[in-house]
């Protein structure tokens, strides 16, 4: 088992994708309202980790996050630091529906 499957364990929400250089993390808000507020708040706190993922905004209120590390060409410990970080904004977030 590789370092990435390893760590990715610990976070069964997100998978690995792109041949395990990236994860991703689908999620569904109940509007577009919290779907924005959401991209908000993951973007403060990537901001203060000075790590971004890229964030889609699809049908109006599901968010897909993709963290992978350029620098390396595919995934470092920032990411799952940063995805078990988004995971707990995604939890607080009572509201929320996760994405099946």
């Amino acid at each position: 088992m590789t370092a990435a499957e390893q760590w990715a364990r610990l976070l069964p929400q997100w998978r690995l994708i792109d041949d395990a250089r990236r994860i991703e993390r689908q999620w569904t808000a109940p509007d577009f309202a919290a779907a924005v507020a959401m991209i908000v708040a993951i973007a403060m706190r990537a901001e203060q980790a000075d790590h971004h993922p890229d964030i889609h905004l699809e049908r109006y209120r599901r968010l897909r996050i993709e963290l992978t590390t350029h620098a390396v060409g595919g995934l470092s410990e920032n990411d799952f630091i940063l995805a078990a970080q988004i995971e707990e904004l995604l939890s607080a977030n009572a509201r929320a529906s996760p994405h099946e």
